[in-house]
């Protein structure tokens, strides 16, 4: 009984720390979409015709990976739910790899906040002067995201086998399904259309 119930603890907490991972990683792709939306400097420029004018240059101008990363998050949330074992832990190796790298970009534009090359709507022949403004609440988020696909890369990737994968309940051996309690057996039986005395009467026939 001991051995059970320890048994169903370890998958329980195994269900939430995949629950967890689920959701840390859904909002961090949403924050990473978000960064690349929001605005990140105001930067000055010169026109060739109407003088020095100021614009609003966004993540997406800056720091392009952050929304491909957004779907790439994505992409591996449903990777961790299908799989198991080894490519899971893979998967949680290229989350880690992908908050790495996303912590660096964000340090590397940090270190000297610097503007676009071109300024995306200028007119023709502009020419972007200096970063006049830094917005703080674009690079916190991207930073939060970074530090919460790290968390859940490491988790994955540590902690692969105590995570339940889909479809695990269906591959089990048949041996394995005969031994289960009857009483449990005659309900999921019923909950999945099949009728129950058609196994007692092929038993007693046998």
């Amino acid at each position: 009984m001991t051995t059970r119930q320890e048994s169903t603890e370890r998958s329980a907490t195994g269900r939430r720390l995949l629950v967890s991972c689920v959701i840390g990683m859904l909002a961090a792709a949403v924050g990473l979409w978000a960064a690349s939306s929001l605005v990140w400097t105001r930067q000055r420029y010169r026109t060739p015709f109407s003088g020095d004018d100021v614009a609003r240059v966004t993540g997406e101008a800056l720091r392009p990976e952050l929304a491909p990363l957004a779907l790439a998050t994505l992409a591996a949330i449903a990777a961790v739910l299908a799989t198991g074992g080894l490519p899971r832990r893979l998967i949680g190796l290229m989350i880690v790899l992908e908050a790495v790298l996303l912590g660096w970009r964000l340090f590397d534009w940090l270190a000297g906040p610097a503007g676009v090359s071109e300024v995306p709507g200028s007119p023709p022949g502009s020419r972007p002067l200096e970063v006049r403004e830094v917005l703080p609440y674009a690079p916190a988020l991207t930073g939060g995201s970074a530090f919460v696909l790290l968390l859940c890369g490491a988790a994955v990737l540590f902690a692969a086998r105590r995570m339940p994968a889909m479809g695990s309940k269906y591959s089990a051996p048949a041996e394995a399904r005969e031994t289960r309690d009857p009483d449990r057996r005659l309900w999921e039986d019923l909950d999945e259309g099949r009728d129950p005395t058609e196994a007692g009467d092929g038993d007693e026939n046998g």
